[in-house]
């Protein structure tokens, strides 16, 4: 047992994990704790394809969000709508395993000792109710997604009627059949979006549960309570640089070329061409070693040894209390009472 840290948890257990971890990433891309900067940057490269139908809107409540990228208007996703859905899926991760106070929900945190759990040290968060507003940035940088394919190929649009309770269209006091009738616009299943995450300080722990975050994450966009799990999300590659490599999906969509099918396959390797004349390292699923693959194993293994995965929350919620009492933004006092309310999985 480690006994020099606010929560105990087994050290072998980690190290184990952080070193198939460094045999995929190397270990100077990651932070010992939380509060270091260094230049190094992790830039994971995914690809969400639509299994369903989606609806990505702002203003406009029937209405796609789009704009005009090289002469053709696009689908766009901002960062927050996939972002707000993983981190959502962090705090699932988190209440499964004890590490967030019971209080806590999404966006809502009362006393800013409720900042010290896993999903807000790295997705970041803020006070909501005290009335000194004390926020954590985020470790983990999400970017707007742009569709490669012209909106007009890749958009329905569905005629939807608001039902009466008894499940009909009839108006019982007029005796004629209401006109609430109203149209929306729906990304169809199997379209390409390409999206990167950029890490700039992030522990391997941190890391593993953004990965696991969004590998848990399938439901996206507005109404995700009555769709279908409608994004099937692909980890293609990660860069690794000294600073941020300059790519991002609107690079993609700007420069596809016109007359190139969009496809899985196609997309994938289009993007790691560019990261490639960007990026000092690129992990792929190609070559001597599929990088992306052991990832995927690693969290895999994790996801079925939940005795291993406990050992890797509780040793986040150590550095997050760590990191906030370093930062003076709790008392170390206060920390003992703070953790007899958490229900931590032994």
């Amino acid at each position: 047992m480690n006994t020099g840290q606010f929560v105990k948890y087994e050290e072998k257990v980690i190290n184990e994990i952080r070193q198939k971890l460094y045999k995929i990433i190397p270990p100077e891309f990651f932070q010992e704790k939380f509060g270091v900067r260094t230049p190094n940057y992790i830039k994971l490269f995914l690809i969400r394809e639509t299994t369903g139908y989606l609806i990505t809107r702002s203003t406009e409540p029937d209405e796609v969000i789009s704009t005009e990228i090289g002469g053709k208007e696009v689908v766009v996703i901002p960062a927050r709508k996939l972002k707000s859905k993983e981190k959502m899926t962090g705090l699932l991760l988190c209440r499964k395993f004890g590490v967030v106070h019971p209080d806590v929900e999404y966006n809502v945190i009362k006393h800013a000792i409720q900042l010290a759990n896993p999903n807000s040290i790295v997705f970041g968060d803020s006070v909501t109710e005290e009335r000194e507003a004390i926020g954590l940035p985020s470790r983990v940088l999400y970017e707007w997604s742009y569709s490669l394919r012209s909106k007009n190929e890749i958009i329905e649009e569905l005629t939807h009627n608001a039902l009466n309770e008894e499940g009909t269209m009839w108006d019982k006091e007029r005796g004629t059949h209401r006109e609430s009738l109203y149209d929306v616009q729906y990304v169809k299943p199997g379209v390409y979006f390409p999206q990167f995450i950029t890490f700039p300080d992030i522990t391997p722990e941190g890391f593993i549960h953004v990965i696991l975050s969004i590998v848990k994450t399938t439901r996206y966009g507005a109404q995700s309570n009555v769709m279908d799990a409608n994004i099937r999300n692909h980890i293609v590659a990660i860069a690794l640089d000294q600073f941020e490599p300059a790519i991002s999906s609107y690079i993609l969509s700007k420069d596809w070329p016109n007359k190139k099918e969009v496809s899985l396959e196609n997309l994938k390797q289009y993007t790691i061409d560019k990261l490639q004349k960007c990026s000092s390292i690129v992990l792929t699923e190609k070559g001597n070693i599929n990088h992306i693959k052991e990832l995927m194993e690693l969290i895999e293994y994790l996801l079925k040894n939940e005795d291993n995965l406990k050992e890797i929350y509780k040793k986040l919620l150590s550095d997050s209390i760590r990191y906030l009492t370093e930062c003076k933004i709790i008392k170390e006092s206060d920390v003992n009472n703070y953790l007899k309310q958490l229900k931590i999985k032994k």
